[in-house]
């Protein structure tokens, strides 16, 4: 019987018990690894490059750099993960700007536990701006 890899994570958040509370979720997840956290974009594009991980979980809004404009650095290089982005405010955020920046989906942290599995598991290609998020 062959197993199928673990999902490579990338945990971009600035906040240390969001982070903390992420390691201990997705460690509930036998097809996930989180291989790497980091607390601001900047560190996101330095990680990816060197760890090239299956998905980066991305909170929008972190200072130094947001989470929309490291996802559009990090889709600007080729062979780039799947991004999540992560947030409190769901409501205030449009999916269009999310799609556009190439993102994969926009989670509402209130509900990471109900959609997160799914959208970690899912290999389909990102979605075109034009297209609703998850």
């Amino acid at each position: 019987m062959q197993t199928e890899r673990k999902r490579r994570v990338l945990l971009v958040d600035d906040s240390p018990a969001f982070r903390g509370l992420m390691q201990w979720y997705l460690g509930t997840l036998p097809e996930v690894e989180v291989i790497a956290e980091v607390t601001d974009g900047e560190q996101a594009i330095a990680a990816v490059a060197r760890l090239q991980p299956d998905v980066v979980l991305m909170d929008v809004r972190m200072p130094n750099m947001d989470g929309l404009e490291a996802t559009r650095r990090i889709r600007a290089a080729s062979d780039s993960p799947r991004i999540l982005l992560l947030t409190n405010h769901a409501t205030a955020i449009p999916a269009g700007l999310a799609a556009e920046a190439g993102a994969d989906a926009l989670l509402d942290k209130a509900e990471l536990a109900d959609r997160l599995p799914a959208a970690i598991a899912n290999t389909a290609t990102r979605i075109p701006a034009a297209g609703p998020l998850d």
